[in-house]
């Protein structure tokens, strides 16, 4: 059994835009998303998914950075994104976070 954590991001939030890469603390909010995601003790990969859009070449960025895995998916089909990270991962469980929690 392989457990994925997939966070997914995109920077087209309506009330804050990019707002996963804003900082806090000094850092960007997905920053500390990944951190608590990969301090999960059942999780074995952390996957970011977002969107094909321009901008979240930032999520990208962020995620390169961080040296964690990311997939890329439609904008407007959250479910499908979801999909293309469990099988990146290779996951036969996956734990949806979203990357503004």
């Amino acid at each position: 059994m392989t457990v994925a954590a997939v966070i997914q991001a995109r920077m087209g939030s309506t009330r804050f835009p990019g707002k996963v890469a804003a900082h806090l603390d000094g850092r960007p909010v997905l920053a500390h998303v990944v951190d608590r995601a990969r301090r999960a003790r059942c999780v074995d990969r952390v996957v970011v998914a977002t969107t094909t859009k321009d901008r979240d070449d930032t999520i990208v960025e962020v995620a390169t950075a961080l040296g964690v895995d990311h997939v890329r998916g439609p904008e407007d089909d959250v479910l499908r994104r979801m999909v293309i990270a469990a099988d990146h991962a290779g996951a036969t469980v996956v734990v949806r976070i979203t990357a503004d929690c």
